[in-house]
């Protein structure tokens, strides 16, 4: 009878460690559940991180942009500053340099086509009467304006030139 009763003990002994690890194996399991669980939620953290960080990148890039073209702006509203709209006796416009600002700058006048594009456009002397030029043109935008009225003759002679 003793080796029946050694063996029930054995018998409980193995038994009360498989239940034992049972317990234990059922931990584990809800262990590796919980960590796949905050495995999880940090994926989804680090999706909506990154997500944030890129929208953060381009709000970045678009402020940058936008403050360029306000300096750009900027620049150009006290670059035009320097000139005023000019009247040729012809009727023709163009902005001329203000007589203040020919300290550093000689006279000359910009396209006013290429002034409400924002450009700042030169416009150069071309065909002279009597070494005053005739018309000033654009060569940002090809416009041609003269500067002065002409008489008929004078009309006429520059036309013949034009036509040879």
């Amino acid at each position: 009878m003793l080796p029946e009763i050694s063996a029930a003990l054995q018998a409980t002994k193995i038994l009360y460690d498989i239940a034992k690890a049972n317990k234990e194996l059922t931990n584990y399991n809800e262990l590796v559940a919980a960590v796949s669980e905050v495995n999880a939620k940090l994926i989804d953290a680090n999706t909506a991180a990154l997500a944030s960080q890129e929208k953060q990148s381009f709000l970045s890039d678009r402020v940058r942009e936008l403050e360029k073209k306000l300096m750009k702006f900027e620049n150009w509203e006290s670059e035009i500053q320097k000139y005023k709209l000019h009247k040729f006796p012809s009727g023709a416009f163009a902005f001329e340099l203000k007589p203040e600002m020919q300290q550093t700058e000689p006279l000359h006048y910009l396209c006013e086509t290429c002034v409400a594009k924002r450009q700042k456009s030169i416009m150069q002397p071309d065909g002279f009467h009597d070494a005053k030029p005739l018309f000033l043109r654009c060569h940002n935008c090809n416009l041609l304006i003269p500067t002065t009225t002409m008489s008929p003759a004078l009309e006429n002679s520059l036309r013949a030139r034009m036509k040879r």
